[in-house]
């Protein structure tokens, strides 16, 4: 029994020393890019290479659990869509 509880104690040590002992690591937030075949406009039937990007906002949203983010999109050149499937049109 006095095993177990030196043991216990023991362990504890252990994870309060590593708990506090290690800083944490220093998270950064990127800026995901997104490269897909899409119209260029609405309505439009013209295929094109498009790059999206979504940022977050730091705006509250009332009565929403949800974060703001701001999103753009710009024609690039079809290099960046070499990768990606190209649908049929």
């Amino acid at each position: 029994m006095l095993k177990f509880a030196i043991l216990a104690l023991v362990t504890f040590g252990l994870v309060l020393v590593t708990a506090l002992g290690l800083h944490p690591a220093n998270a950064t937030v990127s800026t995901p890019e997104v490269y897909a075949w899409n119209f260029a406009s609405v309505g439009s039937s013209e295929l094109v290479c498009k790059k999206t990007v979504v940022v977050p906002q730091d705006q509250i949203i009332p009565s929403s659990s949800m974060q703001a983010v701001r999103i753009t999109s710009a024609i690039v050149d079809e290099k960046f869509c070499v990768n990606s499937t190209r649908p049929v049109n």
